[in-house]
């Protein structure tokens, strides 16, 4: 049976599950708030948010980088010391607590990544804390339930969060957000600052600066992987509403596509997609999202 077939199988998959327990023993069980609770604390106590994937928990261990991340001390530190963060309008996201909402494929790919790396990564992570879900942008693909009608509620409840706000976007030069769909119809303004698609945290002071410059009154939304992570954190400590919603954007077109794989994506940088579609930008689309760049930073 090939390894396709075997993930498809529940049998298999409960049959490994249970071979690999000892491999998780000791791994806490944190308090993860579902999409749901995590969207409704956004909304009511207008609360910042740094997402943890699997990207940003290897990049806390010594010995590792991202295709698109190096690796290196300084944010290895960063990254370790937003997972210790106290402040009130400012909350981590973990992957964790939630795996049984997962397709089997999913299932496996995190308890597998929990064999690896969880008990190294438990030793940064505090067990007495609530936390929000990673998975508040990445609601669609690796889902068991992949319905028109779940991802409706969970996008019209996102769209909340925005409704009416003036909106900066920070994002690498080839995320696009809401680039060619209606994601963020209803905010009141939208303005972007892009940066480079490799290795921003090289540009962290300068990118830092220009959230603090342009981002004053709006809610700034980060699509800029593990920089995004570290920047929300930062920026909340100065008082700011900033949410790291990075993918966001690609679940949302991956939906309207009615995908059930990652793919893709015309016009956009999908780095965790087989293959690539041409960056280039529609014509219809080309002249609104240039008009919204306020900044761009290059590497």
């Amino acid at each position: 049976m090939n390894i396709k077939k075997k993930l498809s199988s529940k049998f298999y998959f409960l049959q490994w599950l249970w071979k690999t327990r000892n491999l998780r023993k000791g791994f806490p069980e944190y308090n993860v708030l579902n999409i749901e609770s995590t969207t409704e604390k956004i909304i009511s106590e207008r609360t910042s948010i740094s997402r943890f994937g699997d990207g940003e928990f290897r990049l806390t261990l010594p010995e590792y980088a991202l295709v698109f991340q190096d690796g290196g001390e300084k944010i290895r530190k960063k990254l370790q010391n937003v997972l210790q963060s106290d402040i009130k309008n400012h909350i981590v996201c973990l992957p964790f607590g939630h795996f049984r909402d997962f397709d089997l494929p999913t299932k496996y790919w995190w308890y597998k990544f929990l064999n690896i790396y969880g008990s190294r990564i438990q030793n940064f992570i505090p067990a007495d804390k609530n936390y929000g879900t990673t998975f508040i942008s990445r609601y669609y693909i690796g889902f068991s339930d992949k319905s028109e009608k779940r991802i409706t509620k969970v996008v019209s409840h996102l769209k909340k969060i925005w409704e009416q706000q003036d909106i900066l976007i920070i994002e690498g030069q080839f995320s696009r957000l809401g680039v060619g769909n209606n994601l963020f119809d209803n905010a009141k303004s939208l303005q972007r600052i892009v940066c480079p698609p490799k290795n921003a945290f090289e540009r962290y002071d300068e990118i830092f600066a220009a959230a603090n410059k342009y981002g004053k009154d709006k809610l700034i939304l980060l699509a800029l992987g593990p920089t995004a992570t570290i920047l929300s954190y930062d920026l909340a400590k100065n008082g700011y509403w900033a949410l790291d919603v990075g993918h966001i954007d690609i679940e949302y077109m991956w939906f309207l596509m009615k995908a059930q794989d990652k793919m893709p994506v015309k016009g956009r940088h999908v780095n965790e997609a087989h293959e690539q579609e041409s960056l280039e930008i529609p014509t219809e689309f080309r002249e609104k999202y240039l008009n919204s760049i306020v900044l761009e930073i290059n590497n």
